[in-house]
């Protein structure tokens, strides 16, 4: 029996090699002669770079920039072989793991520290730059990268602006005059998401409260993405995708960059549809599977492909919600790895993360 396991990470307990392991031991556990293929994967958040390094002969560089609450940082990306190609990730210098469970408020945090990978990258005379834009601590539509790449923000007294999200609905006027030139870079946006910039479906009302905003915050953050987004016209933000980072994707749309599906990208790299020719499953999944993972999260995206191919799919995670709506999507089995009652604190252990999806691999093909 051959089995592909394709697996996002469990954050906070197993990166994706660590989850595509314990599930390969799991398979062997239940059935000794299966041929297991193991694809550690993501779809345009954090992990992305890394899933893509590994698929690629790419090496990691770092360079200096500033975190979400602008403290100094050091962030990493990685580089194509041949050095024309970066693969980032916007987490790097912006991501909610970078910011304290207290500090947590996308009124007053930035994407400034993104604007300084990429002059960091583009000054290493990279001219092709892929940017995973998922686990974002910011609602700034970008206004702090825009920032980095010189543009000056001034509100109706024309007195410059700080390019945090409190500020997106006091912007009068835009000053385009140091901006950085791209002419000759070629930027891709791989999203994670396919939300609009701003409405209900939007940046705002859908993440920013995972970010630390209140009811009060969400609203005026909704208000300040609409307002900012009239001074670019010729940019859609119902594009799927726009709201991605809390619209830092609409931002580089702005800037000549193309959206793309994170999870197409790195199925596509890993030559996941390849490994299918033979299987006869596939088990996938990533800490919490729910409805929106059928918005194109990685489990769903291989989920699809798996299905085109007509090979059953299993799916494993930490936290199981939307059961029903999961299956009737498409996966054969959606099956939680941890036991009734079991405190998070105990199973976001990575020990006990990884024996209990040890332990779920081998159980789900009883």
């Amino acid at each position: 029996m051959k089995i592909v396991v394709a697996f996002d990470s469990f954050k906070g307990s197993l990166s994706a090699a660590q989850a595509v392991e314990a599930a390969r031991l799991g398979i062997l556990d239940a059935m000794p002669g299966a041929e297991v293929v193991g694809l550690p994967l993501a779809d345009g958040g954090e992990g992305t770079a890394a899933a893509l390094c590994g698929y690629l002969d790419a090496g990691w560089v770092s360079c200096q920039a500033h975190d979400p609450l602008f403290r100094p940082i050091g962030a990493r990306y990685a580089v194509s072989a041949d050095g024309e190609t970066a693969f980032m990730e916007m987490a790097e210098a912006a991501g909610l793991t970078l910011v304290a469970p207290a500090e947590r408020n996308p009124m007053e945090t930035s994407t400034f520290g993104v604007g300084e990978m990429l002059l960091d990258a583009i000054a290493r005379g990279r001219r092709r730059l892929l940017i995973g834009v998922g686990g974002s601590a910011t609602c700034d539509c970008g206004m702090g990268l825009l920032a980095a790449l010189g543009c000056r923000f001034l509100d109706s007294a024309s007195d410059p602006l700080s390019p945090i999200g409190k500020n997106l609905g006091k912007v009068a006027a835009i000053d385009w005059s140091a901006f950085k030139n791209l002419e000759g870079v070629e930027i891709e946006v791989i999203c994670d998401v396919t939300n609009p910039l701003f409405g209900k479906d939007g940046a705002a009302f859908v993440y920013a409260p995972q970010k630390g905003a209140s009811a009060d915050d969400v609203a005026a953050l909704d208000e300040g993405l609409r307002h900012f987004a009239s001074f670019f016209p010729s940019e859609n933000p119902e594009a799927q995708g726009a709201g991605a980072a809390g619209g830092l994707a609409f931002a580089l749309m702005a800037i000549g960059a193309k959206l793309r599906r994170g999870v197409e990208v790195v199925l596509s790299v890993s030559g996941f549809e390849k490994q299918l020719d033979g299987a006869d499953f596939v088990i996938t999944g990533e800490g919490k599977i729910d409805r929106q993972t059928l918005s194109s999260k990685l489990p769903c995206g291989v989920m699809n492909c798996a299905s085109r191919h007509g090979i059953p799919t299993i799916a494993l995670a930490g936290k199981i919600e939307d059961e029903e709506l999961l299956i009737r999507a498409g996966f054969r089995s959606v099956r939680s790895i941890n036991p009734p009652n079991l405190d998070i604190s105990e199973a976001m252990k990575p020990a006990v993360a990884f024996a209990n999806l040890r332990l779920a691999a081998k159980d789900c093909l009883k």
